[in-house]
C-alpha cells in the first residue's frame, strides 16, 4: 500500500509540475500576445494620429487655398472695377471738361499699374509656394546692391518730400545672395517705407551683427540692413499677421497707396530661401516702422551656386 501510495504521489507531483509548466507557458504566450497586441495598437494609434494630422493639414491647406482665391479675386476686382468705371464714363461722354477726362484716364492708368503689380506678385507667390523659383547665389557687395535699389526709388522719395538718411558700415560687406532676388526684396521694403510715409524721413543703415544660431548654441555673424521710417506705423495686434498674404495695416488705404499686401510675404520667402531673415517692428500706429533684413555673410571672395528651390 505504501508503494502504491508513493507511486501515486510521484505521479501527482509529475502531473502538477507538468500543469505548472503548461500554465507558465500559457502565461508567457498570453503575455507575448498581449505585448504584441499593445505594440500593434500603438502603431495603429500612431498611424491614425498621422493620418488625422495629415487630414487636418490638408483641410487647413484647402481652407487657405479657398481663402487665398477669395482674397485674390477680391483684390483683382478692385482695380478692374476702377478701370471699367473710368472708361465707361469716358465712353458715355459724361465728362464736363478735358480736365475731368484727363483725371479719369489717370485713374484708369493708376488702376492698371496696380492690377499688373498684383498679378505679378500673385504669380511670384504661386511659384514660391510650388518651389519653382530658381536662385543664382553669388558673393555680392551689399552696399552696391542697396545703393542701386535706393536709386530706383529716389524719385518717389523726392516726390513725397521725404528726407533720406543712409549710413553704411565702415567696411565693405559681402553677402551670399541672388542679386536679382535681393534687389526685388530691397525695392519691396524701401518702396513700402516710402509708400506709408507721408512726411518725415527714411533711414537706412547697415551693420554686422552676431545672432544666436537657430539649431546650435553657437552664434553667427550676419549682415543687417535696418530700414526705419516715420510713417503710419503698425498697431501691435496686426504686426505678426503682416507676413500673411493680403494683410495690410489699413484696408481703406490699399487702393489709394497701391498696396497689394503681398510684398512682405514674397520678401520673407525669398530671404529665407537665400538663408536670410526679415523682422518688422513698430511702436504703434503713427509711430513709424523698423524693418531689419538679415543676410548670410560670404565666406569666400567669390562664389557661385545655381539651384532650384
Amino acid at each position: 500500500m505504501a508503494w502504491i501510495y508513493y507511486q501515486n504521489l510521484q505521479q501527482f507531483k509529475q502531473e502538477k509540475a507538468s500543469l505548472e509548466r503548461l500554465l507558465q507557458t500559457t502565461k508567457e504566450t498570453f503575455q507575448r500576445e498581449t505585448d504584441n497586441l499593445k505594440q500593434e495598437l500603438k502603431i495603429a494609434q500612431e498611424k491614425y494620429s498621422s493620418v488625422e494630422a495629415k487630414n487636418k493639414l490638408l483641410q487647413q491647406m484647402n481652407h487657405r487655398k479657398d481663402d487665398f482665391l477669395r482674397q485674390t479675386s477680391h483684390e483683382l476686382r478692385t482695380p478692374m472695377n476702377g478701370i471699367i468705371g473710368s472708361l465707361q464714363i469716358l465712353l458715355d461722354d459724361l465728362c464736363d471738361d478735358d480736365e475731368e477726362e484727363r483725371e479719369l484716364l489717370q485713374q484708369a492708368h493708376h488702376s492698371s499699374l496696380h492690377l499688373l503689380t498684383l498679378i505679378n506678385q500673385v504669380l511670384d507667390l504661386a511659384r514660391i509656394e510650388e518651389g519653382r523659383v530658381s536662385f543664382d547665389i553669388k558673393t555680392i557687395d551689399l552696399h552696391a546692391s542697396l545703393t542701386a535699389a535706393i536709386y530706383l526709388q529716389f524719385s518717389n522719395i523726392r516726390q513725397k518730400g521725404l528726407q533720406l538718411y543712409k549710413q553704411d558700415y565702415p567696411h565693405r560687406i559681402q553677402v551670399k545672395a541672388d542679386p536679382t532676388k535681393l534687389k526685388q526684396v530691397l525695392i519691396n521694403i524701401i518702396g513700402n517705407a516710402i509708400k506709408f510715409t507721408d512726411r518725415g524721413s527714411i533711414s537706412i543703415n547697415t551693420e554686422i551683427r552676431s545672432i544666436p544660431h537657430s539649431k546650435t548654441q553657437d552664434s553667427e555673424e550676419m549682415a543687417v540692413i535696418i530700414i526705419k521710417d516715420t510713417g503710419i506705423g503698425i498697431s501691435p495686434q496686426i504686426q505678426e499677421k503682416l507676413f500673411q498674404p493680403f494683410v495690410v495695416e489699413d484696408e481703406s488705404r490699399i487702393q489709394a497707396l497701391g498696396s497689394t499686401g503681398l510684398g512682405l510675404v514674397i520678401s520673407k520667402n525669398l530671404l529665407e530661401m537665400m538663408g536670410g531673415k526679415i523682422f518688422l517692428t513698430s511702436p504703434g500706429k503713427n509711430q513709424g516702422t523698423i524693418v531689419e533684413i538679415f543676410l548670410p555673410l560670404s565666406d569666400e571672395e567669390t562664389s557661385s551656386l545655381d539651384f532650384t528651390a
